[in-house]
């Protein structure tokens, strides 16, 4: 990755930390299922059925099990502390719709960011498409809980406001592997769509690394 590309990235995050400084943290715990610790001025959310730190007004962050790993919190694109950063400042508790539809039905989304949208169903899919036992075992780690739909179906907590459905249709001699990521129409309300076209990916390289553990 380019030096500037590095840059831009971490110029996103910082401009959002700065925006998420102006927010008032106790209405943002509120909102978001986060806990606000006060005097510490820390947030502890739950992303993928672990808790990460996040300082106030600063915005840093950290698991909270120090024994832990995250694969995303070094990486270059600051994809991960961008989703958690927007979620806690943007989220506004809406109530779940209770159905599921792809990224593409998603209001206001449009085509814009679709390719994005697509590359995390394109990694479950080059990773996972033969491989759905070690796909089921990845997801539980997560807390995935199973959804009848497709050869192999799971309903995820990706934030505590933020649910989707990841569902997997095995490859074999005659069809290849297919792979969906559905949302609750009331994800719009708890996060930027530019944020909501990367969940999947997001998720899909999480499980990949937990895959890769196994």
């Amino acid at each position: 990755m380019s030096e500037d590309k590095k840059n831009n990235y971490k110029l996103c995050y910082e401009n959002l930390c700065l925006e998420f400084a102006k927010h008032d943290p106790t209405e943002m715990a509120i909102q978001s299922g986060a806990l606000y610790d006060a005097d510490k001025k820390q947030f502890t959310l739950t992303y993928l059925n672990r808790e990460y730190l996040i300082s106030y007004p600063a915005g840093s962050i950290q698991l909270k099990e120090p024994h832990e790993e995250s694969p995303l919190l070094d990486d270059e694109k600051c994809g991960l502390k961008i989703l958690l950063i927007s979620y806690l400042h943007r989220c506004t508790k809406t109530p779940l719709v209770k159905k599921w539809v792809p990224f593409r039905e998603l209001k206001g989304v449009g085509h814009t960011y679709d390719h994005f949208a697509r590359q995390g169903i394109s990694k479950l899919v080059g990773f996972f498409g033969n491989k759905g036992e070690l796909f089921s075992k990845a997801v539980s780690k997560i807390g995935g809980k199973k959804y009848p739909s497709g050869d192999i179906g799971f309903e995820i907590n990706v934030l505590p406001n933020l649910p989707i459905v990841l569902i997997l249709w095995l490859g074999d001699e005659e069809f290849d592997a297919t792979a969906a990521v559905l949302y609750d129409p009331s994800a719009v309300q708890q996060l930027h769509v530019e944020d909501l076209a990367v969940v999947g990916s997001l998720v899909a390289d999480e499980l990949i690394w937990i895959a890769n553990k196994l």
